[in-house]
């Protein structure tokens, strides 16, 4: 892969769509937290007390500054899914290059309680991994959860991306008090994602 900034503009299903983050997400984003915090809490160690409509804000400015350099491993780009309108937060995602030299990557995602359990995260962890493969050339994706959290993980069971293993005792809860078990999973072969159209600019 080549070491600058990565090429997207957007990738869209007749759901959803995904696109980098913008500062004028800002509200809607808040809003979609707010009314997702309890879920959110119990999962995510950033998610532990309710960021400012400031604090978002600043996290989606420095959101555009990534989406403007050379990708860098370790580094998650954010990204925003939407419906097809651009106007409903649906949730959001991000691609962190692990290894940009294979290139591998890791992907994450949470859910705008409201449209939770349609299927939307699925489908949109199927186009993301799918634009990895065919135009940043993947050998890798991976997904990566807490072992006890079961939505997350049935996410990558339904996209049909193996199970690799366990790793006990690798991180810490959301409240960084308990330490618990990883899941890893990963898609090297797209041809085992379940069919979905899509295209991307």
């Amino acid at each position: 892969m080549q070491k600058g900034p990565i090429p997207l503009k957007i990738i869209k299903t007749q759901r959803i769509l995904i696109r980098p983050v913008r500062s004028t997400d800002a509200p809607l984003m808040h809003d979609a937290m707010k009314a997702s915090f309890n879920d959110l809490k119990e999962w995510m160690p950033w998610a532990q007390s309710l960021a400012s409509l400031r604090d978002t804000e600043v996290y989606l400015l420095h959101g555009e500054r990534i989406w403007s350099s050379p990708a860098h491993e370790g580094v998650e780009q954010p990204l925003q899914i939407m419906d097809p309108t651009n106007r409903n937060y649906i949730g959001a995602t991000g691609i962190k290059p692990a290894n940009l030299s294979i290139p591998s990557f890791e992907i994450g995602y949470w859910v705008n309680h409201q449209y939770a359990g349609q299927g939307l995260i699925t489908e949109a962890m199927n186009v993301l991994t799918r634009y990895l493969f065919q135009v940043l050339k993947a050998k890798r994706v991976e997904i990566n959860c807490e072992q006890d959290n079961v939505k997350s993980a049935n996410v990558a069971q339904r996209l049909n991306y193996d199970l690799e293993g366990t790793l006990r005792n690798h991180r810490f809860d959301a409240t960084g008090k308990k330490v618990t078990n990883s899941l890893i999973f990963s898609c090297v072969d797209i041809t085992k994602l379940p069919p979905m159209p899509f295209h991307w600019e």
